[in-house]
């Protein structure tokens, strides 16, 4: 028997899903740090966006998201694997489970608050745009970076802002419906009480609350 795959028809509009992950690797090829590449994929268009970032965790997710919705917009979803930084593994309290709620993470609580819908992916086979997306610049981009003798995160950073846009031109896909469906920013949002870490605490009787000791 064939392995259980997870397949998915691609998305018919610009923004209507975006795949987000993370690609640990030796981009410098020994001349800088290890590092992560934040990558975006749109679903429909094969639009790339990213940025480099010491690791893949909470920070660097809300830091590159809100660089997407910068530059294009807020998408109607984003396709994500079940890393802790994406998906809590806390347990529901009990005022969850009357209330029919899971735990959210950081990033987690960033999307309901930006009413982006997230889908979680049951395999990396299902996560195909964007793994293929790593594989190719893992060829390609670590060239480029070589022959500009890129050596630093903040240095590959701005190389992307050049380069990213030449490889989506260049890569990219038609939709089948030439509809953008990226929202613009709500008048009035401010992004900084969203894109922030944030916790709930009780009052107690002395009017003070108790955090990280």
């Amino acid at each position: 028997k064939r392995p259980h795959r997870q397949w998915r028809q691609r998305k018919d509009c610009f923004g209507e899903m975006i795949q987000i992950d993370g690609s640990e690797h030796d981009w410098f090829e020994g001349r800088g740090p290890e590092c992560v590449f934040m990558g975006y994929i749109d679903d429909a268009t094969g639009n790339p966006f990213g940025r480099f970032y010491a690791y893949e965790g909470t920070m660097p997710a809300m830091d590159s998201f809100r660089g997407y919705i910068d530059e294009y917009g807020i998408p109607v979803s984003v396709y994500l694997d079940k890393h802790t930084t994406y998906k809590s593994t806390k347990e529901p309290s009990i005022e969850d489970q009357l209330n029919n709620v899971e735990p959210l993470s950081q990033v987690g609580r960033v999307f309901k608050e930006l009413s982006v819908n997230v889908i979680y992916a049951d395999s990396p086979q299902a996560k195909g745009r964007v793994e293929r997306l790593f594989r190719t610049f893992q060829d390609r981009l670590i060239k480029e970076m070589r022959l500009k003798d890129i050596r630093t995160i903040e240095s590959a950073n701005k190389f992307l802002e050049y380069y990213l846009p030449i490889y989506g031109k260049r890569f990219g896909v038609k939709p089948v419906k030439d509809t953008n469906l990226h929202r613009p920013l709500p008048e009035g949002i401010n992004l900084d009480k969203i894109f922030c870490i944030k916790t709930k605490r009780t009052l107690r009787n002395d009017f003070t609350i108790a955090h990280n000791g």
